[in-house]
């Protein structure tokens, strides 16, 4: 009964380590999941990438600017949190995703999904004429 144990438990094992993966991935959120028409990552302006202690900061970098790429935008890592993620990949890190062009006058990034912000940042730019605008 003991060597049936003891197999039961290697094959459990084997199943859920083939079955997990511990590289680092884009988190597309339970939400998202959800919905029918699958929206991409970034489509609000974050992006969270979840990652194990071994991954390094070039590669997590690397797929939360993949993601914002697809709306012709850069990432930010905004903030690391310690075990929020999957039991394989713990670690998540939250990104933005930003147009380098806008900017408000203070220097101030402007959030491009914020119909409000991006209509402040218009409304600034007509205030200060063409040289705003980089002619």
């Amino acid at each position: 009964m003991h060597a049936f144990r003891s197999a039961a438990l290697a094959v459990l094992i084997t199943l859920v380590g083939g079955c997990s993966s511990g590289d680092a991935f884009v988190d597309r959120g339970y939400m998202d999941r959800s919905i029918k028409k699958q929206k991409l990552p970034g489509y609000d302006g974050q992006v969270t990438v979840c990652f194990g202690g071994d991954t390094p900061r070039a590669e997590r970098d690397r797929l939360a600017a993949e993601a914002c790429e697809v709306y012709g935008l850069k990432s930010m890592l905004s903030s690391e949190i310690r075990w929020q993620c999957r039991l394989t990949t713990p670690h998540r890190a939250n990104y933005r995703c930003f147009d380098p062009d806008m900017r408000m006058a203070d220097g101030t990034l402007v959030d491009p999904f914020s119909a409000s912000r991006v209509k402040d940042w218009q409304r600034e730019r007509d205030r200060q004429g063409p040289a705003a605008a980089g002619e």
